[in-house]
């Protein structure tokens, strides 16, 4: 099995078939899930062959605007439908770098594990499947697809080996351009979900701290005791096509091969769903290439048929949902065509409201992105820059933050984009810089910000600035501030609209006729008064408390690493005495050695000089003995002779060199000596030779 699935699928509906019509159940099938986690080894993140593999394309973290929401100590913000600006773009609020919304937001599902409850079950022909063990809702987050990230010469490997192992299941996913998560070994529970034609779950792709992790979310309700499954969207890779056994009403009956690309879309639904395309329309063109004979061929590397992508007739966006999706796409794609494509569509559109909404979906660093990808089309960046000055004016923070503005600045050395370029910073150089609200800010205003601040959809073009240590609703294109949210604002419980209600009346209009007066008697109004007091007190106390939580394992995390840092360097220096005081010894040693085959040297020449002079003298000393004994025995007498009195000399002393000649006293010892040693020998030679006989 070899997904390169990089988003949804397509929906049910497309073929003609009903995707919530009496789903079958597998409630009453074994638990097989201990089984199953004996197959494979359990990540619970990704694990990456190499350091850069996985990395987001949007380079650094983008806060979002959200503000902290606690009810019952559950930190309500950047929910399901909320306006969050990073949960609209694919991207998860990260504690440490978005400060605003707070700790433990809604929009933090991948890193805090946020998984459906699922368990695995054993189908009739397809092996292990998934299950829901409870009714999922339709975009429900179910499970992160975990394995070993690895580079697309080691994925091509890996099809090989695993085929020279006759494994009957390949688990691989693709997660952008020239990366793949292989979960063939080590991966999660999510590698059980099978293939269907008619899928009721999708896989998305998100940036979460910088890296991208693919997650399989609900398609529509799941019913507890259904089959969670997805659409593989395959190209075959192996030899031999897979059958399908989904039984669904629209099955193409393979997984792989020519019957599959024919049936597939043309390019992944996140893709799809960007650039405004339907099923009809790929069903269209695919009808049209048949026609002309021409070949269908999808990229391996991005699951994109680049000519329907070219061919592709591009509308402008006309709802805020579509800005999303172009967004969201535009912020992690690295294919050139479709990032053009995309630009292509968002030139396109004209409508105000939707250029607040792609402003306000980090557009700035969008458009900064693109200035720099299409850096050899001096054209296409020449439609960028007149499109940025047709957007309204908004606060200058976006532009700053995106740092757009150093771009516009460089690309004022090309002479046709000098003029658009002067324009355009003359004019953002007349935008006005605010302090966003911070939740330092809330705390400080707590009475304030409790409702109005956390709660209001603004309508687009309006922002909430920080103006003179109050909050303040500001409108860059009308130059408009308001102490009271703007006509059109609506509150938000939770996250969501109240529901039956979606807009709320103008505040500001306070003193209107229809508007009820509340009277409350004096003890009343205290006891409100002094609730609200004792309120703020455990509010900023509790933000203390969290500041001073934070504080201090901000300085346990440093002492610990102070700790660790100080233990490895005196390992280190550890290592380095010891390795010190080896050299040293070798060092002593090999100078003994040295030492020893000097002296050895020497005694050996001294022995030789006093050999060479005993060796002049001794023969004559035993001659007479010639006769008894026979010559070789003489010789072999006068050589060991000589050797036993050189040795006794050098013994004595090392240094001495011999005279040139014996003196007389010398002499007569030697001959003593010789007397002995012969007369000696003579008794052994004549006692052998009698015993001979």
């Amino acid at each position: 099995m070899v997904s390169s699935r990089s988003s949804s699928p397509k929906k049910s509906d497309d073929f003609g078939v009903s995707s919530v019509a009496q789903p079958r159940t597998f409630e009453m099938e074994d638990d097989k899930t201990p089984e199953a986690l004996t197959t494979f080894t359990e990540l619970k993140r990704c694990l990456y062959a190499l350091k850069d593999l996985g990395n987001s394309k949007s380079h650094d973290y983008i806060e979002c605007d959200c503000y902290e929401d606690r009810v019952d100590g559950e930190n309500r913000a950047c929910g399901e439908d909320s306006d969050c600006i990073n949960r609209l773009t694919l991207i998860e609020c990260v504690n440490e770098l978005c400060g605003s919304c707070g700790y433990e937001c809604q929009n933090q599902r991948f890193q805090r594990r946020q998984y459906a409850k699922i368990s695995v079950f054993r189908t009739e022909k397809k092996g292990y499947g998934v299950r829901a063990d409870c009714d999922i809702a339709a975009n429900h987050f179910i499970y992160e697809y975990t394995g070993e990230v690895i580079p697309e010469d080691k994925f091509r490997e890996r099809m090989v080996d695993y085929d020279h192992q006759k494994l009957k299941h390949f688990y691989f996913m693709m997660l952008q351009a020239g990366e793949f998560i292989d979960a063939t070994k080590k991966g999660s529970l999510a590698r059980f979900c099978n293939h269907s034609c008619n899928p009721n779950a999708y896989v998305n792709k998100w940036d979460v701290a910088g890296k991208l992790r693919m997650g399989i979310f609900a398609h529509r309700s799941i019913a507890k005791g259904e089959e969670i499954t997805f659409d593989y969207n395959v190209d075959r890779y192996g030899a031999t096509a897979q059958p399908c056994y989904c039984d669904e009403p629209n099955c193409i009956g393979f997984l792989g091969g020519k019957t599959q690309t024919d049936a597939a879309s043309l390019l992944p639904q996140n893709y799809a769903d960007a650039l405004g395309v339907v099923p009809a329309v790929e069903k269209k063109w695919i009808k049209m290439m048949k026609a002309k004979g021409e070949k269908i061929v999808k990229s391996e590397i991005n699951n994109v048929n680049v000519d329907f992508v070219q061919s592709l007739d591009l509308t402008p966006c006309e709802r805020f949902d579509e800005v999303s999706k172009v967004m969201s796409v535009l912020l992690q794609a690295d294919d050139i065509l479709i990032i053009r494509r995309l630009t292509e569509r968002i030139l396109l559109t004209t409508d105000q409201d939707l250029h607040y909404q792609i402003i306000k979906l980090h557009g700035y660093r969008c458009f900064s992105k693109l200035l720099t990808t299409f850096h050899e089309d001096a054209e296409f960046q020449l439609d960028i820059l007149h499109y940025l000055d047709c957007l309204p004016k908004t606060t200058k923070n976006g532009i700053l933050a995106s740092q757009i503005g150093n771009k516009v600045e460089e690309l004022k050395c090309e002479p046709r984009l000098y003029d658009i370029c002067e324009a355009l910073l003359q004019k953002w150089n007349s935008f006005e810089t605010y302090k966003r609200i911070t939740k330092k800010d809330v705390s400080e205003n707590i009475s304030i910000m409790k409702t109005d601040l956390r709660r209001i959809r603004l309508p687009p073009g309006w922002e909430l600035i920080h103006e003179n240590g109050k909050p303040v609703y500001y409108n860059a294109q009308q130059q408009t501030k308001l102490h009271q949210p703007p006509n059109g604002a609506s509150k938000t419980f939770n996250g969501a609209r109240k529901p039956g209600r979606n807009t709320t009346p103008d505040i500001a209009a306070n003193g209107s006729a229809n508007k009820k007066k509340r009277v409350f008697d004096a003890e009343e109004y205290e006891k409100k008064k002094k609730q609200r007091m004792e309120y703020q007190q455990k509010e900023i106390e509790r933000l203390k408390n969290e500041e001073m939580r934070q504080l201090k394992l901000k300085m346990e995390l440093e002492d610990q690493k102070k700790t660790e840092l100080r233990k490895i360097i005196a390992e280190v220096n550890q290592q380095k005495e010891q390795e010190k005081i080896d050299k040293m010894k070798r060092e002593e040693e090999e100078q003994q050695r040295k030492q020893r085959r000097l002296q050895q040297t020497k005694g050996e020449h001294l022995m030789h000089k006093w050999n060479k002079l005993f060796a002049s003298v001794v023969p004559n000393m035993v001659r007479h003995y010639e006769k008894d004994l026979g010559k070789e025995h003489i010789k072999e007498c006068a050589r060991d002779i000589a050797k036993i009195l050189s040795n006794k000399e050098v013994k004595k002393d090392q240094t001495r060199h011999p005279p040139a000649e014996l003196s007389k006293e010398k002499r007569i010892k030697v001959r003593e000596f010789t007397k002995i040693y012969m007369e000696k020998f003579s008794e052994r030679y004549a006692r052998r030779k009698m015993q001979q006989t």
